[in-house]
């Protein structure tokens, strides 16, 4: 199925003339005029918008009342006002309504100093409030999950997490229960909320309501630094960003949105894999097999002696790359077999090297595809895998196609598979 190719229109906001594909919503649309408008439900990646904060209320000519920019597509000729007295009447009044309830407790909070809720209400909050009574309190922490605390003292209704377990993981464990103002999150009968992707609401919650156990208070945001670097776990090669202290010692691991490859999740294999890092048990420095034993030496040596052992075998060295090594490492490795060593054994399957034929039907241009593809494929056929256990950012994928764009799935393996309630045929 081909991409859609977006129509520009052009639309005024804040006296300013931006350009942007017809549709877009309203709330994203204003960036591109190097705007900002408050929001805290809304997730682009979560798919389509529910208004539930109503913090990017705007004014928009013609209409009556405030609109949700975050639900509104832009039009040609639209004209938007995001400053008058009004809006920012209702700015102060959604941020006074949200501290009602909301602990201050920054300091002690491990989402303090990287908060929408300290930036948008330092940004677009009245600056006080006139409520002085007692704040509604919960027992707290509790563990949502092995992974995950819930603080529901902190949490603002948001539903950015009850939509990722319902309409992204699609396990539907988290709910909000109760009504009114004693709504909280929790799951059925407070069981824990068990699943392969369950990391992502702690990156999703725009307060400190859901952290992270194995972060929670291990760090503030000023004493840490961001790397930006590839989860090699799996296939996927999902973007990630690793959080440094001190520059030694990786305290958590969070998504880098790229569209491209994993659209902003991370399974919790890749997030939480980190602490291996620090095992006793890893290999920390280079061994070479001396006397019959290996003997912890060197850098210089070990290189050395690497170096010396390919060398003496030239054209007869062989390089088998694994699943766990990224593109580039793989260029580097071939670089190094073929051209230094003048070897042309050089692979990546344990099952030998694919016949001529095989490698230019594989290689032909039509019949290629990016990962992204799988959102506008009219059909998918998954053969033989689970994807859930092997490449899980496609699982999210398959179902995201199957869920927005219609997408046909076919499974077709030996065993049950995760995918099948979401397959239009099952074959076994």
């Amino acid at each position: 199925m081909p991409r859609p190719e977006p129509t520009y229109i052009n639309f005024e906001i804040d006296g300013r003339e931006v350009s942007a594909p017809e549709g877009e919503l309203l709330v994203d649309a204003a960036k591109r005029g190097d705007i900002e408008i408050p929001y805290f439900c809304y997730e682009k990646k979560l798919g389509a918008p529910v208004g539930a904060c109503r913090m990017c209320l705007v004014e928009i000519e013609g209409m009556p009342k405030l609109q949700t920019s975050c639900s509104t597509p832009v039009k040609d000729g639209m004209v938007v006002t995001t400053t008058s007295d009004d809006v920012k009447q209702a700015h102060n009044s959604i941020v006074e309504f949200l501290l009602i309830n909301h602990p201050l407790d920054c300091p002690v909070c491990d989402k303090g100093g990287e908060c929408p809720l300290q930036d948008i209400s330092y940004g677009w909050g009245p600056g006080k409030s006139r409520y002085i009574e007692p704040k509604r309190h919960f027992k707290k922490p509790l563990e949502l999950s092995p992974l995950v605390a819930i603080d529901r003292e902190r949490c603002i209704l948001c539903y950015r997490c009850v939509r990722f377990s319902q309409e992204i993981s699609e396990d539907y464990q988290l709910v909000f229960l109760d009504r009114g103002d004693h709504t909280f999150v929790g799951t059925h009968d407070g069981r824990p909320y068990v699943g392969p992707f369950s990391g992502n609401i702690v990156e999703l919650c725009p307060v400190g309501a859901l952290t992270s156990t194995a972060y929670r208070f291990r760090a503030r945001p000023w004493d840490i630094e961001d790397a930006g670097s590839v989860c090699t776990l799996c296939p996927s090669q999902c973007n990630i960003t690793f959080t440094v202290r001190d520059d030694a010692k990786v305290m958590r691991v969070l998504a880098r949105d790229n569209e491209e490859v994993d659209d902003g999740w991370l399974c919790d294999k890749g997030r939480f894999a980190y602490q291996a890092i620090a095992a006793r048990e890893r290999v920390t420095a280079p061994l070479v097999r001396d006397g019959g034993a290996l003997r912890e030496v060197s850098w210089e040596r070990a290189l050395s002696e690497a170096a010396e052992g390919l060398r003496k075998a030239g054209e007869r060295s062989a390089a088998i790359l694994g699943g766990s090594a990224t593109n580039e490492e793989g260029f580097l490795a071939q670089r190094l077999v073929r051209d230094a060593l003048g070897s042309p054994h050089v692979d990546s399957r344990p099952s030998g090297v694919l016949s001529s034929a095989h490698a230019r039907v594989l290689a032909r241009p039509d019949l290629s595809a990016r990962v992204s593809d799988i959102d506008y494929a009219s059909a998918v056929l998954v053969l033989d895998t689970e994807l859930i256990d092997e490449s899980p950012i496609l699982d999210l994928r398959v179902r995201k196609a199957a869920r927005r764009n219609g997408t046909r799935v076919v499974v077709a393996s030996s065993r049950p598979s995760a995918l099948d309630p979401n397959a239009d045929a099952v074959v076994r």
